[in-house]
C-alpha cells in the first residue's frame, strides 16, 4: 500500500551546547558505533530504520536491534533522546507512528580529564604536525616539534576553558539565539568565540615569535 505522507512531530527541545566532564560519558566517544549514530543525528531526528539505512550508506550493516542498543546507551548517558513521533499516513483513515530520536544537544564540548590531557601531550598528533609545517612556511621560520605541540595543546586547553566559562554564564536569551543555529553554525560559533575571547588574555604574537625562530 502506498504511503501518502509522513510528518515528524518533535516534542523534545535540544540544548544548543552540552558540556561533558565525566569520564564515563567521555568513554562513549571512543565507541565508533555510538559516534556514527551521533553524527547521523546531526541534521534531523531519525527513526531506527533511518539509522540502519544511514549505516548501510557508509557500507556498514547493522540490525535494528544493534541500533536500538546504541540508542539506549546514548539516551542513558543523556547524549541522545526520544525526539517525538513520525506519523505516516497510508490511506485517508489509516495512520501509523514510530519513535524518532535526536541528539540531546546540537553540539558537545568535551572536557578531557587532566591525566588524559597529559598523556595526549606526550606525542604530536597529525593535526598539530600539519599545522606546524603550514605555519613554518607561512612565517618563513621553523618551530621545534616539542615546543609547538606544548604551545598548541596549552592554547587549545585555554580556549576550551574559556568556552566552558562563556556557556556556563550565558543568559537564557543568549542561549535561545545560539539554539537557532544548526550543527555547522554552532561549531563555527564555538571556534570564533573561543579564539576572540582568547586574544585579550594572551599575547599570541609574542608567544608565536618565541616558538618560530
Amino acid at each position: 500500500m502506498a504511503v501518502t505522507g509522513t510528518q515528524n512531530v518533535v516534542t523534545f527541545k535540544q540544548k544548543p551546547v552540552i558540556i561533558i566532564r565525566d569520564k564515563e560519558t567521555l568513554e562513549l566517544f571512543k565507541d565508533e558505533n555510538l559516534v556514527y549514530v551521533l553524527k547521523f543525528l546531526r541534521k534531523e531526528p531519525m527513526s531506527i530504520d533511518d539509522l540502519v539505512a544511514a549505516f548501510q550508506k557508509i557500507g556498514i550493516e547493522k540490525s535494528d536491534k544493534s541500533v536500538y542498543r546504541y540508542l539506549h546507551k546514548l539516551i542513558k548517558a543523556k547524549l541522545a533522546a526520544k525526539a517525538g513521533k513520525r506519523i505516516t499516513s497510508k490511506t485517508s483513515d489509516s495512520l501509523t507512528s514510530e519513535t524518532i530520536y535526536t541528539r540531546s544537544a546540537i553540539a558537545f564540548i568535551t572536557v578531557i580529564p587532566v591525566e588524559d590531557r597529559i598523556a595526549k601531550k606526550e606525542k604530536a598528533s597529525p593535526l598539530w604536525d600539519a599545522a606546524r609545517f603550514l605555519l613554518n612556511e607561512h612565517f618563513g621560520k621553523t618551530a621545534k616539534e616539542r615546543n609547538f605541540v606544548d604551545f598548541a595543546n596549552e592554547i587549545d586547553d585555554a580556549r576550551d576553558q574559556l568556552l566552558i566559562d562563556i556557556f556556563e554564564t550565558a543568559s537564557e536569551e543568549t542561549l535561545e539565539k545560539v539554539a537557532l543555529l544548526d550543527y555547522n553554525g554552532i561549531n563555527f560559533l564555538l571556534q570564533v568565540v573561543g579564539w576572540l575571547a582568547l586574544i585579550p588574555k594572551r599575547n599570541l604574537a609574542e608567544e608565536l615569535d618565541e616558538i618560530f625562530n
